[in-house]
């Protein structure tokens, strides 16, 4: 149960209900003390002088003969000692926590640095993966971040609004990249295309050929050749390919953003870089949206012999996309030595399942003659989702500059991409691969929850995104049945103390000092306890001396004798007749 106190709310609560545990503890002794009467006044009144005078007269009257009275104090100063640390105990079931509160929704606007003409990209926004977090706490975090909230307010806690969709398209054809025409049909109401954006600019469509495989796959071969200029002689280098994908939707166009690519070691073997993902939302002109994500696990082979021993040490086992391909290597498809250095080939192995499609593409290339060709591979993952028109945030609707949804350009909204972190352990470095794998899925359907919340305004330059926020309450964490039972302590105690206050006479309840003030003002009720003049030399109260002293040592005499009612001249009359 969270109780969102402060450190001097809980403390004052503990506090009172001691101070009622104790107040019903005397009432106990009160009602023992009226009923025993003997040595239970004494008893009580010890028990008020704390528990270290409790041990000491204990100590003190441990030859006295008769056991019950000493049974008695025992029994006072056990159950005294219990109690305080059953209450000290209850302490601590206590512990710190936060909770949430206040929930409301917040529109949170912030200027962005947007990035391209054609295919508008928000600058900066690149955020990592870590190992052991799933693409939707990443993606949860980036938004979160100051780059979407500048002004984050500490005490909040930021989610970016979801809301439920409605896909009007869910099933996608393969086409050829750099061609209109389908490689794939599969009575799809959209088209997915998937390039290779490292391979030479000049593909030789009249060399390009597809060969179906199984039901929903297909591979595609793509001779190319470079221009002289753009050929970079390295020797012992190979490029890194990379990818991007595209959605086609009615004539209307959505694509990726073009993962990075870079000259490798040519003698590298494994992964070339860490897994990314991009993330693009696009909005259509009918207000619904494309949401397109490509995942890319990239990799080099410096021999094709060693092509199954690299692949099985990335992915574990060869799917079918793999084995596709590695028949192509086994078969010459792909490892045939081209007489020109200027020419390389290019092989997709696609696979399409409802909204994601699957590509393993590989380029077989050389810098030089002299070289031994090397194969760089990408393996893709694509996810598309075309959704519906949704209705806009009517606070967002009322700040966009031109008062509708549609951006500029490709009417691209943002994208985003996300890099993953890899775990490092004895020198081993090592990737969640299954999870990439279904990451890019993952991505997709997040970034379609979350509509209409999350818009850019290219004309504007603003990003807007609607958060549900709540405060972050500080406060403390007790068990549900403690805290409801000290309740049921402090009203019972309470109850059983004033029952007391009424039941018992006031001689059974006070303390001594009580009774010897009461008695001293004359036993006037309401004037009592107030403070009295007491000279512990003479043991006088208000000049009544009632001991007699020793005038050889300043401690009080072992062997006193009580004196008659002698009253100073000017002091009240002393009935100590009641003082038990």
């Amino acid at each position: 149960m969270f109780l969102p106190w402060s450190i001097f709310a809980l403390n004052s609560f503990f506090l009172l209900l001691e101070l009622l545990v104790a107040l019903s503890f005397e009432a106990t002794l009160a009602h023992i003390s009226r009923k025993a009467e003997g040595h239970a006044q004494s008893i009580r009144w010890i028990q008020q002088a704390g528990k270290w005078e409790m041990a000491t007269a204990l100590y003190l009257s441990r030859g006295v003969k008769v056991k019950t009275p000493l049974f008695a104090l025992s029994a006072t100063l056990f159950i005294s000692g219990t109690l305080f640390a059953i209450l000290t105990g209850a302490k601590s079931f206590v512990e710190e926590a936060v909770a949430e509160g206040n929930p409301s929704p917040e529109l949170v606007s912030s200027s962005q640095v947007i990035v391209g003409k054609t295919m508008g990209a928000l600058a900066g926004w690149t955020f990592p993966v870590p190992y052991d977090t799933g693409v939707e706490e990443a993606l949860t975090m980036a938004i979160n971040s100051t780059m979407g909230i500048p002004q984050l307010v500490p005490t909040k806690r930021y989610r970016p609004r979801v809301s439920a969709y409605e896909l009007s398209c869910d099933r996608f054809d393969i086409g050829a990249p750099y061609k209109e025409f389908l490689i794939l049909p599969n009575d799809g109401c959209a088209t997915i295309s998937i390039y290779p954006a490292g391979i030479p600019p000049i593909p030789d469509f009249s060399r390009m050929y597809s060969v179906q495989g199984s039901k929903g796959r297909v591979k595609l071969v793509i001779p190319s050749l470079a221009t002289a200029d753009s050929h970079t002689s390295m020797p012992n280098t190979v490029q890194d390919i990379t990818v991007f994908s595209r959605v086609n939707f009615n004539d209307e166009v959505c694509h990726t953003s073009n993962l990075q690519f870079s000259v490798l070691d040519a003698n590298h073997a494994g992964m070339t870089s860490p897994p990314r993902i991009a993330l693009t939302k696009c909005l259509l002109k009918n207000g619904g949206s494309i949401i397109l994500s490509t995942s890319a696990i990239r990799f080099m082979v410096p021999r094709n012999e060693m092509f199954p021993s690299v692949t099985t040490s990335i992915f574990g086992t060869q799917n079918e996309i793999v084995l596709g391909m590695q028949n192509s290597v086994n078969n010459r498809t792909l490892t045939t030595l081209p007489a020109n250095e200027l020419e390389k080939l290019t092989i997709m192995e696609v696979k399409a399942t409802g909204t994601e499609v699957v590509a393993l593409v590989c380029v077989w290339a050389r810098q030089t003659t002299a070289e031994v060709p090397h194969i760089a591979c990408a393996y893709t993952i694509t996810s598309a989702l075309i959704t519906k028109p949704q209705s806009i945030n009517f606070d967002i609707s009322r700040r966009l500059v031109n008062k509708g949804l549609n951006p500029t350009g490709t009417h691209v909204t943002t994208t985003i991409d996300l890099s993953y972190f890899p775990r490092v352990s004895k020198n081993t470095v090592s990737f969640d691969i299954p999870k990439i794998l279904n990451d890019s899925a993952a991505a997709t359907r997040y970034f379609a929850s979350l509509g209409n919340n999350f818009i850019v305004d290219w004309d504007g330059s603003m990003l807007y995104i609607v958060f549900d926020t709540v405060e972050i309450l500080k406060g403390y964490e007790i068990p549900r049945w403690l805290f409801f039972s000290m309740i049921g302590v402090m009203v019972a105690c309470f109850v059983f103390w004033v029952a007391t206050k009424f039941l018992v006479d006031v001689r059974y309840r006070e303390s001594l000092f009580m009774t010897v003030s009461r008695e001293l003002d004359g036993g006037r009720d309401g004037a009592t306890p107030r403070l009295v003049h007491f000279d512990p030399k003479t043991l006088e109260f208000e000049g009544r001396r009632r001991l007699v002293v020793s005038t050889s040592s300043p401690q009080v005499s072992k062997n006193f004798s009580m004196y008659h009612d002698q009253p100073l001249a000017g002091s009240p009359r002393f009935n100590y007749s009641n003082l038990g």
